[in-house]
């Protein structure tokens, strides 16, 4: 059995919960989430908005479709994203050369700035959460969760 506090400061039971993978890596995202939002989370990017632009400043004219697939996420939600990130001026759709009917994307000016300003506060972000791992384990673990994320 696995304790935890509750507001009693009585042992909570969490009955199974800790032998699950799902409530580990839930738990586990919370923790990161929640510190990339304390110190990477300028102008309220998020992980997610920052993975697209990193994925669209190194595949530019690449097309709305394309990238969902590549972040695993439906079409209404990447539409919803890049809305949001061409509001803010960082990133701008235009019309494919190759296919008429799609949008090919690409960062803008300051989308590029704020990456560059982003990106060695995201590297610090994950010197923190694995502080505790040495690079094996560090290695290993990604593996492993690539590894979950082909399911």
């Amino acid at each position: 059995m696995s304790a935890r506090k509750n507001a009693n400061d009585e042992p909570l039971d969490l009955g199974g919960l800790p032998d699950l993978l799902g409530y580990q890596l839930r738990r586990a995202q919370i923790a990161a989430f929640q510190h990339f939002a304390a110190t990477v989370g300028k102008a309220g990017i998020t992980p997610g908005w920052y993975g697209l632009m990193v994925i669209v400043a190194n595949n530019e004219g690449l097309s709305q479709t394309r990238l969902a697939r590549a972040l695993g996420i439906d079409g209404s939600t990447m539409v919803a994203m890049i809305d949001r990130l061409e509001e803010n001026g960082w990133i701008e759709r235009q019309r494919s050369e190759v296919d008429r009917r799609s949008h090919a994307l690409h960062l803008t000016a300051a989308g590029n700035g704020l990456l560059a300003e982003l990106t060695p506060q995201v590297a610090a972000h994950e010197a923190e959460l694995a502080r505790e791992l040495n690079a094996d384990d560090k290695s290993k673990l990604l593996e492993l969760l690539a590894k979950i994320a082909q399911v």
